[in-house]
């Protein structure tokens, strides 16, 4: 996988309304906290109040963006991009800060200024901040990771499901 793919899919959601930060692995290598490797997949922050948007485009673009059912969560939504999986989580402004609501019931606040521009593939790009990069690895174990695998965690969208 390239930066030019990272780029892509960043690039066909801003154009679609969703102006996501990168996360993760391509963040830390963007910011230059982590040295270049190979990547299994695309994780991204969506500032947004609802993941309303984002369902509609993984209903409406189906065929380019195809949804990963098995990764909906109240926190997560994952889509499949030109062959790469692309993760996205959910972060909501507060008023007073920035949070997500893992599995609906866990609290995570991040840090602000939650993002901060990063370069990658000779492109600027808005990333989150080296500090809620540094902040969410430490603290990864809070969210309680190991509940993406109780099917009670999965939230199933019946609009779409059943057309309506």
């Amino acid at each position: 996988m390239s930066p030019g793919l990272v780029i892509s899919v960043l690039a066909q959601l801003e154009q679609n309304g969703l102006p996501c930060l990168l996360f993760g692995g391509w963040a830390e290598e963007a910011l230059g906290l982590a040295i270049p490797r190979a990547h299994r997949d695309i994780d991204l922050l969506l500032p947004a109040n609802s993941f309303s948007a984002l369902d509609s485009l993984l209903h409406v673009r189906a065929a380019e963006f195809k949804e990963i059912p098995l990764k909906r969560f109240a926190h997560k939504r994952a889509f499949v991009f030109e062959g790469v999986m692309v993760e996205v989580i959910l972060v909501q402004d507060t008023g007073q800060g920035a949070v997500t609501h893992f599995w609906g019931d866990r609290l995570f606040a991040w840090k602000l200024p939650l993002k901060e521009e990063c370069q990658l593939g000779g492109r600027s790009l808005r990333s989150a901040s080296r500090q809620n990069l540094e902040y969410f690895r430490k603290h990864h174990a809070l969210t309680e990771p190991s509940r993406w695998k109780d099917p009670a965690s999965l939230i199933t969208s019946h609009r779409f499901a059943t057309g309506d």
